[in-house]
């Protein structure tokens, strides 16, 4: 079954990106499963004939196999990961050619996770969040795919210029308006990442809602704008204001919409004038994520949503923005209840989801305001055991 499993997916190997996988993701799965192959032990073992709990043990003997090898205890996340790739294999290989019924597939555990990771909310690190940036800039705005090599490099020309291709579907006005969306989906993801907002709030953004920030200087108006937030349906259940320096990338979308009067949608389809669809968004950043090689498409015959494999094991969404802007502002010192406010959620909510005090990381805001001498001597006794 493994095998069988094994030899579909190295067929979906490609060097072309959003057509099948990658060498890596091919080989992290050959890993995952010769970890599970070995936990059965026994390769002429029977499918049907694998009790219902047979998988329940899997994340005590996947530690101590570890320590056996000498190798580093796997994380809770790992084990997670090689879980969900045996669903795919009894999905895609055992159930779908009839050697077992869905009602016969065994149990197989979703690992719990310790309380600091189980509520932690996946965000986007600065080097995955500088990649998708980028690429969308290539992908969304001029409608071209980076050709990779058989390495899966990024191949440049004798400039050193990315060698590209296009990835537009359509030709003459279909294919501009084509390119008008995909830009609004990149100029939507700059807005999210400067203000924090829910997903929902920003497919509701109107014109009416962005106000000029009289409490600053005429110079910075041209940066910050105030925008009061539309409620969602959700969560708090009401409209907020916020900060947010996004008046450039605004600028940008009234060039490239037909729609701009104040109770227009400023994220608009501009075929029919209303709201772009769940749907479109959805689709949008899983085309992003595989484009960004964070991710591979996953193999779902019986929906018609585009579904990945996020490499990184992370859940990234449009939410993704939010946790992140929030996770950066943090970062960079932004005081806790500003953040909170700024987002237009509780404190206590942001230091159980979010906040993650790094001592090393705080000395910078923690001296911040002092005028603290230094130690006349070496500080080489620091771990000595003498």
């Amino acid at each position: 079954m493994i095998q069988q499993f094994l030899d579909k997916e190295k067929k979906r190997i490609s060097s072309i990106p959003q057509q099948g996988i990658t060498k890596a993701r091919y080989r992290l799965l050959q890993n995952q499963c010769r970890w599970l192959r070995d936990y059965i032990n026994d390769d002429k073992k029977q499918i049907h004939k694998l009790k219902r709990n047979a998988f329940l043990n899997y994340e005590t003997w996947r530690k101590e196999r570890a320590i056996e090898f000498k190798k580093e205890i796997p994380q809770q996340t790992t084990i997670n990961q090689e879980m969900s790739c045996l669903r795919r294999v009894f999905s895609e290989v055992a159930v779908t050619h009839g050697f077992i019924s869905k009602d016969t597939v065994p149990d197989i555990p979703s690992i719990r996770l310790p309380k600091d990771q189980k509520h932690r909310r996946d965000d986007l690190t600065a080097k995955e969040w500088e990649e998708l940036e980028r690429v969308a800039r290539l992908y969304w705005i001029k409608g071209l795919t980076r050709i990779l090599d058989e390495n899966y490099t990024i191949t440049k020309d004798n400039n050193g210029k990315y060698q590209t291709r296009s990835n537009q579907a359509f030709g003459g006005k279909r294919g501009k308006k084509q390119l008008v969306h995909r830009e609004l989906a990149y100029l939507a993801m700059r807005v999210a990442m400067d203000t924090g907002m829910r997903p929902g709030s920003l497919r509701k953004l109107k014109w009416r809602d962005i106000g000029e920030n009289t409490a600053i200087p005429k110079e910075e108006r041209k940066i910050w704008v105030n925008i009061d937030v539309p409620a969602e349906k959700t969560k708090t259940g009401r409209s907020y204001r916020v900060a947010a320096p996004i008046a450039k990338f605004l600028e940008r979308i009234r060039v490239i919409t037909k729609y701009k009067k104040m109770d227009d949608y400023i994220f608009t389809n501009q075929d029919s004038g209303k709201q772009i669809s769940e749907r479109i968004w959805q689709d949008s950043i899983a085309d992003l994520l595989v484009e960004a090689r964070l991710a591979d498409w996953r193999e779902d015959a019986n929906s018609q949503v585009k579904k990945v494999v996020i490499h990184s094991g992370k859940n990234i969404t449009w939410y993704s923005f939010r946790h992140t802007y929030i996770t950066m502002r943090l970062s960079a010192g932004v005081p806790l209840p500003t953040v909170a406010a700024n987002t237009d959620t509780s404190m206590k909510y942001i230091q159980e989801h979010y906040f993650h005090y790094r001592a090393d990381e705080s000395t910078e805001i923690l001296g911040k305001g002092r005028k603290i001498k230094p130690a006349e001597e070496s500080l080489r006794w620091i771990g000595s055991s003498s």
